[in-house]
C-alpha cells in the first residue's frame, strides 16, 4: 500500500496547510449560522461539511428529514470562502446540484479547496439513492472540475457491511473519473470489512473518508491503529456530535 498521497492530492493538502489527509480537521453538518460561525473561527478546523437540500424551490443547509434552516447555500459558501477553509458540498437533493456547482465554480474555484459529495449507490442496510450516479459525476466534471469527489453509498445501521458487489459497483462507476476521489465509508462497518477494503488503497490513488458517529471508544482506537492517515480523511464524532481529531496528539 502506498503510504503517501498521490500527486493529485498535494495541492489540496498544501492549500489546507497539512501533510496528510488524516491531519485534516473536519466539522460535520455545519447547517446553521451558529455551527458554521463556530467552525469558521476554530483553528483546528480545515474543512467544513454542509448538507445541501432543496425545499420548495429554495436551496438551504439542512439534512433530511429537517426541512428548515437559518442558512442558505450561498451564504454558507460565501462565509466559508472568506475564511479560507475548504468546503464539502454534501448534496441531499439532486435538484440542487447544478445550481450549487455553478455558484461554487463562479465564486470559490481557485479560492479554497472544494469537495462534491453524494450517496450514489445503494449500500449497507439502506435503499436506493436519490441520485443518478452517472449524471452526478457528469455535472461535477462539467460544472466544477476543480473539486475533488467524495462518492458514497446510502447507509443505515443494522446492515451486513460493504459487500464485494457494492465495492465492485463503486470502482466500476469511478473507473473513468479524472478528478481526485475519496470514497466514503461508514466507520461502523469498517472494522469487519477492512481486510477487503484496504485493497482499494493498494490498487488505486483514491483516499478514503471514514465518517460516522459512535459511542464505542474501541472503534476510534482501532481506526487510529489500523488505517493509514496518509490515505484516509477522518470525519468522526462521539455520540453527542463532538468532533474527534483522530491524529491530534
Amino acid at each position: 500500500m502506498a503510504v503517501t498521497p498521490a500527486e493529485s492530492w498535494v495541492p489540496i493538502l498544501d492549500a489546507l496547510g497539512v501533510e496528510r489527509p488524516g491531519d485534516v480537521g473536519w466539522v460535520h453538518g455545519a447547517n446553521s449560522n451558529q455551527k458554521l460561525l463556530g467552525a469558521l473561527s476554530d483553528p483546528a478546523v480545515h474543512f467544513i461539511e454542509g448538507d445541501i437540500t432543496e425545499v420548495d424551490g429554495k436551496i438551504i443547509m439542512a439534512h433530511p428529514p429537517v426541512t428548515e434552516s437559518d442558512l442558505d447555500f450561498e451564504r454558507w459558501l460565501d462565509l466559508t470562502i472568506s475564511s479560507g477553509k475548504g468546503a464539502k458540498l454534501d448534496f441531499k437533493s439532486p435538484q440542487a446540484v447544478a445550481h450549487c456547482l455553478t455558484y461554487a465554480e463562479r465564486n470559490a474555484a481557485g479560492e479554497i479547496p472544494l469537495c462534491a459529495n453524494a450517496d450514489l449507490l445503494p449500500g449497507p442496510g439502506a435503499g436506493p439513492p436519490s441520485f443518478n450516479p452517472e449524471e452526478f459525476l457528469r455535472l461535477c466534471k462539467e460544472l466544477l472540475p476543480q473539486a475533488f469527489l467524495s462518492p458514497g453509498w446510502t447507509v443505515e445501521t443494522g446492515g451486513s457491511g460493504y459487500s464485494n458487489e457494492m465495492v465492485a459497483s463503486m470502482l466500476e462507476l469511478l473507473a473513468d473519473v479524472e478528478a481526485a476521489v475519496t470514497i466514503c465509508f461508514y466507520a461502523g462497518y469498517l472494522r469487519n470489512d477492512w481486510p477487503r477494503l484496504k485493497g482499494i488503497l493498494e490498487e488505486t490513488d483514491f483516499t478514503f473518508t471514514i465518517w460516522g458517529k459512535t459511542e464505542d471508544p474501541t472503534l476510534f482506537s482501532w481506526i487510529r491503529s489500523n488505517t493509514p492517515p496518509e490515505r484516509c480523511f477522518y470525519d468522526l464524532q462521539r455520540g453527542d456530535g463532538t468532533q474527534i481529531h483522530l491524529t491530534s496528539p
